[in-house]
């Protein structure tokens, strides 16, 4: 008979919460996540991966969710629980002989050593290898119920898991394992054993429901109204919670989204009376290729309009493979708070019910726009897009309807950390959208293949952007999508520019579409010019004397200008140039680069959005922009002129698309769009860039822009360029050059990628590699110097300062919600060898240590007389109210 004084519950409770309510709870749950929460893909690849229809496959989802907590029925769980002395005085739950000397048993580690026997004892095949048992891959998964999944048992430990195992417990302990199990089989429909066992991909998305239910079903404020219920007539609570848990999921905002019927392109974007040559495109073809899941790979230039395109093949795909969500990841942090406010509005319009879009970056709870704390303005015609408390959970973010965020979001899922499995349940039900698909090195270009590799296999419809994508990477991301989709003949993918291209995830056929008309077709003057690095205006042949020169029609005139640098201190130096050369009265000059405080950053990007924004206000006043890499991408911005140090191809392309990006009045000096490379001799990297470029690229990159004789057509002239810098053919001759030392460094980071990520799917027979406890904030996603966040303070007679968009700020002590954003606000992130050796005074205050915003910050105390902190290298770091951050 059933004891309900096994505990289930206790923290934070009135009294003890019987077991067997909680695993009832967790069971309904899982029956209400199943009808409202996963999608039809979603259900479907569980289905057909148990090989058994949807309504059997939703009672297994239900009896893994019940049976989740079944190892808490041992001694050590219920030893430390207030209110349990009368049942472990009872006999029959005797303490195991020697526990005191064995080690604790966490409770999950219990249900996956317990759960094979008891479910053979209910009826399922008995199979002593773990690789052919459907009850040890299901004790498994629910083993990984707190985020790890355990090693696969031995066939000795499957068959006697108490000789393996004695702190498991005997007689009372054994016998109500199995009480409470047959009460959660019967609860479920008594479902018997699936026909074969789950591939990888599905094992994941119902690990990632049971912790789901598991979670919504431990409210410690609904437990506690449930408690409140309990009057021992399990039946009666069953009832309850069945009648509970809509509430319940509503309550958390799950539920797929609804979206409303389209059948143009105009229909879910009715402000768009003319759509561009790759939308129409689009919307025309698309419908009839789709057969179920699949991919679409759109390569155009900037301005070209793939971000409604990418929106729109979302909804035919995802229509198409029964997955309602939807996932938009872009390559950086900065660029994700655009991208959130233009989805949000998407969705707000066309979505049928309220449908929250999260906002998924280190850095989201900054954003004021994000905050909780505002009310939500619903227009006429739109529907609610705020994400409440329960999905800005930890790695509860993916689990939304529509979420937007940096790609490391749906990268870290291929990486073997804690909780992954419910990026997987988050991303198995939507189209995923990856922007600037191009823009990663080999490490993140592998940790993106795997990713789609995993895609394939669940039936994730994807899209992918860029702007400028070789043939290799095309190949090679389109191959890993087919791959898992079963796909695995050799496919090489001729990317048609601007075009598209279809991948159906069932068939593996490829179709391109291609290459289409362009409103962005264009000639673009292209001036290369060799010259000496100096920021010396008076050096004759430097680059100062170069960037005064390109600029004197604008500085004598009017126009907006970009310069883009390659580092920051280069950035900071042309900036004091141009403001000494030019004086007070000269253009406004704005300087834009990582090494500001956020608020200054944040500002400075609304200033440079209002005047050169696709709804901007032309200044009046010459405006020149001095910034680095972080105007590449994303931003919707248009200058009359682009000057640029020498990068590679690609990211020239991406700058010069910052030219004449719009139709605006030109001045007269500026008729056509102008891109000015300037690089050194050779086409080498300056020594003080360091690794920032690659010197193979660049130098191949210059030597391309030695042959141009005359404007560069765009698009039409792109996939020569950029085959030219990253597709040239092998040469032997070569072998002891710069492109050796690139290809093996991509080999490097490529290896690298493979030794952390997860197996591919094909190959998963355990689920014990998917997983590990490295916490997901301490995962690599992207090589290169580590980073540390900075916040320059000044001494004062009162304590120490910093500076903040209000002016200075004393600092605080005990931090509020408002002081711990002023204080991030204020902040800078550089690289952590900056800080190599630094001292106790670099550290936060003690009363910082519980924040986790706030205790790894390292404060850079300014010296009251020089105004600088000396670093242990020797080098001094100083907060300049205009250039940022300097490092001299």
């Amino acid at each position: 008979m059933l004891d309900p004084r096994i505990v289930g519950k206790r923290r934070g409770l009135s009294g003890p919460y019987p077991l067997v309510c909680h695993l009832a709870d967790a069971a309904v749950i899982a029956g209400a996540l199943w009808d409202v929460y996963l999608s039809s893909a979603q259900r479907q690849v569980i289905a057909s991966g148990w090989g058994v229809d949807l309504a059997r496959a939703r009672r297994l989802v239900m009896l893994a969710a019940g049976l989740h907590d079944t190892g808490k029925i041992i001694f050590c769980f219920h030893r430390g629980i207030e209110g349990t002395r009368g049942l472990l005085a009872d006999p029959r739950y005797q303490a195991p002989t020697g526990w005191m000397h064995d080690e604790w048993i966490p409770h999950q580690v219990a249900s996956h050593r317990v759960l094979p026997q008891i479910l053979t004892g209910l009826g399922w095949p008995a199979v002593e290898r773990p690789w052919k048992s459907a009850a040890h891959q299901l004790a498994q998964i629910l083993g990984g119920h707190h985020g790890v999944f355990g090693e696969a048992l031995s066939a000795a430990a499957m068959t006697d898991p108490l000789k393996a195992l004695r702190g498991l417990g005997t007689d009372g302990w054994a016998e109500q394992r199995q009480a409470h199990a047959r009460t959660v089989f019967e609860l479920c429909g008594s479902p018997a054993a699936p026909e074969r066992l789950l591939p990888a991909g599905a094992a994941v998305v119902v690990t990632g429901v049971v912790i789901l239910a598991d979670w919504l079903a431990s409210n410690t404020r609904q437990v506690q109204g449930r408690l409140d219920a309990w009057n021992g007539d399990l039946p009666a609570h069953v009832a309850r919670i069945r009648q509970r848990a809509p509430w319940v999921l509503a309550h958390a905002q799950l539920a797929a989204p609804a979206w409303k019927p389209i059948t143009t392109f105009t229909d879910l974007f009715p402000d768009i009376k003319d759509p561009y040559p790759l939308q129409a495109d689009v919307a025309k073809r698309l419908k009839d290729l789709v057969d179920g899941p699949g991919l679409v790979l759109v390569t155009a230039p900037t301005g070209d309009g793939k971000t409604e395109t990418a929106l729109f093949a979302a909804r035919i795909l995802g229509a198409a493979a029964g997955a309602g969500g939807l996932a938009v990841l872009l390559p950086t942090m900065a660029t994700t708070d655009a991208m959130w406010r233009r989805v949000k509005k998407f969705t707000a319009r066309a979505a049928e019910v309220g449908t929250p879009v999260t906002l998924l970056n280190s850095m989201a709870w900054l954003n004021e726009e994000y905050d909780l704390e505002r009310d939500e303005v619903v227009a006429d015609g739109c529907v609610s897009t705020e994400a409440a408390h329960w999905l800005r959970g930890p790695h509860r973010g993916l689990a939304a309807g529509v979420a937007v965020g940096t790609w490391d979001q749906a990268a870290l899922a291929v990486l073997p950390v804690r909780f992954n499995v419910l990026r997987w349940l988050g991303l198995s039900g939507k189209t995923l959208v990856i922007d600037e698909a191009h823009s990663y090195d080999a490490y993140g270009h592998r940790l993106t293949q795997r990713l789609l590799e995993w895609c394939g296999h669940l039936g994730v419809p994807v899209v992918l952007l860029s702007a400028t994508l070789t043939g290799r990477t095309a190949t090679e991301l389109v191959g890993a999508y087919r791959a898992g989709a079963g796909h695995t003949s050799a496919e090489p993918i001729v990317s048609p520019y601007p075009g598209w291209v279809h991948v159906s995830a069932r068939t593996g056929t490829v179709t391109p579409h291609g290459p289409l008309p362009t409103t962005r077709e264009r000639e673009v003057a292209v001036d290369h010019h060799t010259v000496r690095h100096s920021h010396d205006p008076a050096a004759v042949g430097g680059r100062a004397a170069r960037i005064l020169s390109e600029l004197r029609p604008a500085a004598t005139g009017t126009g907006c200008a970009l310069v883009v640098c390659n580092v920051v201190a280069d950035a900071q130096a042309t900036r004091r140039m141009l403001a000494k050369a030019w004086g007070a009265d000269g253009p406004q000059i704005v300087l834009l680069h990582a090494r500001l405080p956020m608020w200054q950053r944040i500002e400075r990007t609304d200033l440079i959005e209002s005047m050169v924004g696709s709804k901007g206000r032309r200044p009046a006043r010459p405006l020149v922009v001095v910034a680095t890499q972080v105007v590449e991408q994303s931003l919707d911005w248009d200058f009359d002129l682009v000057v640029s140090d020498l990068a590679p191809m690609s990211l020239l392309l991406q700058r010069a698309g910052r030219c004449h990006r719009h139709d605006h009045p030109r001045p007269a000096w500026a008729p056509l769009p102008r891109l000015v490379v300037l690089s050194a001799p050779g086409g080498r990297p300056a020594p003080h860039w360091g690794d920032v470029y690659d010197t193979s690229l660049l130098r191949r990159t210059c030597n391309t822009l030695r042959t141009l004789d005359g404007p560069v057509a765009i698009p039409a002239a792109v996939p020569g360029l950029i085959a030219d810098v990253y597709d040239a053919a092998w040469d032997p001759a070569l072998a002891d050059t710069d492109d050796t030392a690139r290809l093996a460094k991509e080999q490097v980071q490529a290896a690298a990628a493979d030794i952390v990520m997860i197996p591919p799917p094909a190959r998963v027979k355990d689920l014990h590699p998917l997983t590990s406890a490295l916490d997901p904030d301490l995962a690599v996603t992207r090589l290169g110097g580590e980073s540390k966040r900075i916040l320059p303070v000044r001494p004062t007679d009162d304590g120490w300062t910093f500076v903040t968009a209000d002016g200075p700020a004393q600092l605080p002590d005990r931090p509020t919600k408002q002081d711990i954003r002023t204080v991030i606000l204020s902040t800078v992130q550089v690289r952590s060898t900056w800080l190599t050796g630094a001292g106790p005074e670099t550290f936060p205050p003690a009363t910082w240590r519980d924040i986790p915003a706030l205790r790894d910050i390292a404060l850079i105390p300014h010296d009251r007389k020089t105004g600088r902190w000396r670093a242990p290298d020797g080098r001094t770091i100083r907060l300049d109210p205009i250039d940022g951050i300097i490092r001299e």
